[in-house]
């Protein structure tokens, strides 16, 4: 999420968006068409945090050129900064990524350090529309600030100038457009554990035609992207995972801290086939980081899954920790997700649009073992792996390849195109 700081920096914006090209695009004749095809020759991306190129909880410049936007311009034949153009946040970003998340650390900079968007590309327009904490709704209307409260108001000023998403792609005359939508709209209840963040079926279907039908009336052939599977993102660890570090019960060895006598886990954290619930729930980053820490220090903990509570106990006293994501709370988000991916299928076939499954992506990865089961809190500067990034939900730079593979290959399929993987 980007910082608070956004609220000053985005000041500037007005004074840049006003700033049109001294020469017209009369003056300059018709666009080259890329080597991609000229369906690729104005491509705008419409999208969250992932579009925009967040990773470890931070952006900049750097971050941004790893988001599969900027890949997929660079495979359509577009050049970022002469006709493809992005709000370039300057090293060391607004905010910082973190260099390590237990500790709150950043990269080059703090949790206040915020670099003003790069003058060099102030642009009356962007084609990278990727925005923090963007929901379905917002797209429509930025203002449409749903629970819980985020900064994608003040994310949206830097970017958009405050309009409202789809109104700025629409005024692009775009000839191709991807459209990764609808993750935030489930992501927050499956970090917090509380579904009461999830937005309701009926709305989402409701506010995904409303978009179709604006990305639809520009005439630009369109790429979508369904939502994975938020309960398989490893910010959260199944409940299952703590039982087998602590006994070795599981074919594999018991795993310090969470191996320690001072450790409690219930029999409901099982799994499933065992008779247990401990693959129906899971706990959060910062829950598992507390156990973790109070263990080590010597500290007692305790993990009941089938109550969906864990507490840990140091000579301050006992304290409950979380947030815990419940067997009823899982089995509802990722329910919801199904039906989300549902209804973006839907409107992929309605309209013949190609349809990127980013749901496989996370999915293959998770089931092939390349994104551990637990964080590896004795490595802070890899706590997940090759393809996540340290913030346990956006993708590295690995994982934001692997999703502009998933674009290139869907887009290909449905319109005979032959980008190369970039």
């Amino acid at each position: 999420m980007l910082s608070r700081k956004l609220a000053i920096a985005a000041l500037t914006l007005p004074l840049l968006a006003a700033c049109k090209d001294l020469v017209s695009n009369e003056t300059l004749g018709p666009a080259a068409v890329p080597s991609g095809g000229a369906m690729f020759a104005t491509y705008v991306a419409l999208g969250t945090s992932i579009s925009a190129g967040v990773q470890s909880g931070g952006i900049n410049d750097s971050t941004q050129k790893q988001a599969f936007p900027y890949r997929l311009a660079t495979a359509m034949g577009l050049t970022p900064g002469v006709n493809w153009f992005y709000p370039s946040f300057p090293f060391p970003g607004c905010t910082p990524p973190f260099s390590n998340i237990l500790t709150k650390t950043y990269v080059g900079g703090t949790a206040s350090t915020c670099t003003l968007l790069n003058p060099a590309y102030a642009r009356p327009y962007q084609n990278n529309l990727g925005i923090p904490s963007l929901k379905v709704g917002q797209a429509l209307n930025i203002l449409s600030l749903l629970v819980p409260a985020t900064d994608t108001l003040k994310a949206a000023s830097f970017v958009t100038g405050g309009r409202n998403p789809v109104a700025v792609m629409a005024a692009a005359q775009p000839t191709f457009v991807t459209v990764e939508l609808g993750a935030n709209d489930a992501l927050h209840a499956a970090t917090s554990g509380d579904t009461t963040q999830l937005t309701s079926l009926a709305v989402f279907q409701r506010q995904y035609d409303s978009l179709a039908a604006a990305v639809a009336a520009t005439g630009a052939n369109v790429a979508l992207a369904n939502v994975p599977n938020v309960s398989n993102i490893p910010y959260i660890t199944r409940g299952y995972i703590f039982f087998c570090a602590h006994s070795g019960a599981c074919g594999s060895a018991a795993a310090a801290p969470f191996s320690s006598t001072l450790f409690t886990v219930d029999l409901s954290c099982l799994p499933s086939s065992s008779g247990g619930v401990g693959d129906k729930m899971a706990v959060a980053l910062p829950a598992t980081a507390t156990i973790a820490q109070v263990l080590a220090g010597g500290g007692a903990a305790s993990l009941n899954c089938g109550a969906g509570t864990a507490t840990v106990t140091t000579a301050a006293g006992t304290a409950p920790v979380g947030p815990i994501v419940t067997v009823a709370a899982m089995a509802t988000i990722t329910q919801r997700v199904i039906d989300i991916n549902t209804k973006i299928a839907s409107v992929a076939t309605t309209h013949g649009w190609a349809l990127a499954n980013l749901d496989s992506v996370l999915s293959v990865l998770v089931a092939a073992g390349q994104i551990p089961p637990i964080p590896n809190l004795a490595t802070p500067s890899n706590l997940f792996g090759t393809y996540v990034s340290l913030d346990g939900f956006h993708p590295s730079g690995a994982g934001s390849k692997l999703i502009a593979d998933a674009f290139v290959a869907a887009i290909n399929k449905k319109y005979g195109s032959a980008l190369t993987p970039p």
